[in-house]
């Protein structure tokens, strides 16, 4: 939940949404995701349709700044059932 700095790594975390969730209209934008888990709002990078992301058969990435991060998101998201569906191992880096 911290800005990661230029010049610093940065990890993301690819996830899958639940059957009837449509973001469609948001694709190739950083949106604002509410975590009611958290209460709070964190940048959610929605992958465009013909994207290597979207054929892997992701919805969107979070972008994080370790893996300790990481694995803390995924605690988040296994309680944010209403949204999510699944997610993988964090991607190495993407910068």
């Amino acid at each position: 939940m911290k800005n990661i700095k230029e010049e610093k790594p940065c990890f993301g975390l690819n996830v899958k949404f639940k059957e009837g969730i449509d973001i469609n209209k948001q694709e190739g934008k950083i949106i604002s995701l509410h975590l009611k888990s958290r209460n709070t709002s964190v940048p959610f990078i929605v992958v465009a349709s013909g994207s290597e992301a979207k054929q892997q058969g992701s919805d969107g990435i979070f972008a994080i700044c370790s893996e300790k991060c990481g694995t803390k998101m995924k605690s988040t998201l296994d309680k944010e059932i209403d949204l999510f569906s699944g997610y993988s191992t964090i991607l190495s880096e993407l910068m």
